[in-house]
């Protein structure tokens, strides 16, 4: 059984831009609120630059397995199951 290519695009695709632009925009947002108040704590600003980007990985990670098991299952796995039983609600 062969499938088109489509819906592994289009499931690469979408989680590929979600998870880079939300990843982007939350380690964003909670980066600048982490270095503010690093900031004001008085940490240099190197610590600053090397914690921030180790809490924007750590925040990414769950961002990203999350989004990629979505669209996994949306667009590649449930058409896989529903093919194989069409009798399955949609």
């Amino acid at each position: 059984m062969q499938t088109s290519a489509i819906p592994y695009l289009k499931s690469w695709l979408l989680f590929f831009l979600i998870a880079t632009v939300g990843g982007g925009l939350l380690g964003a947002v909670l980066g600048a609120i982490l270095g503010a108040f690093l900031g004001a704590a008085g940490i240099s600003l190197l610590d600053i630059k090397l914690i921030c980007g180790a809490t924007g990985f750590v925040i990414g990670l769950p961002i990203s397995f999350f989004t990629f098991q979505w669209s996994v299952r949306t667009y590649i796995v449930d058409p896989l199951v529903r093919s194989a039983n069409p009798q399955l609600p949609a």
